[in-house]
């Protein structure tokens, strides 16, 4: 049976494949990956495999890739963007000192808390002082 790779989450351990004759997906999980000697599925490859039944539904073995799809990754350019964004702006603030102490002098000074007065410890009554 052929199929692709609908999604494949190495973390998890499991993913999904989408037969090409549209049934109902198929399970796969790393333990078929390693019998196989795969290492890793990437979501839009296509594959060979067999089926297994169980109580849970259709599991994916003897795999074989077909055709490889290696995602792009375009997330760590979009964070080294971010980066370079967070890194302006942080220059930008440096380089205006007399601002900020502009700013220090109109904020009014915060006041202390005043401590409070320690009450005076009670006496305590002992057997033999008291009136009779």
């Amino acid at each position: 049976m052929k199929g692709i790779v609908k999604w494949y989450n190495a973390r998890k351990g499991y993913g999904f494949i989408t037969p090409d004759d549209k049934t109902d997906d198929v399970f796969v999980h790393a333990t078929a990956l390693k019998t196989c000697g795969l290492k890793k599925l990437y979501t839009g490859s296509e594959v060979s495999f067999e089926t297994d039944e169980d109580d849970k539904g259709k599991r994916a073995k003897s795999l074989k890739i077909l055709k490889e799809v290696k995602l792009e990754e375009k997330k760590p350019d979009a964070k080294k963007e971010v980066k370079k964004e967070k890194k302006d702006t942080k220059e930008k603030e440096q380089s205006k000192p007399e601002e900020k102490s502009k700013e220090k002098a109109k904020e009014k000074p915060k006041e202390k808390p005043k401590p409070k007065p320690k009450s005076k410890p009670k006496a305590k009554k002992t057997k033999g002082s008291g009136k009779k």
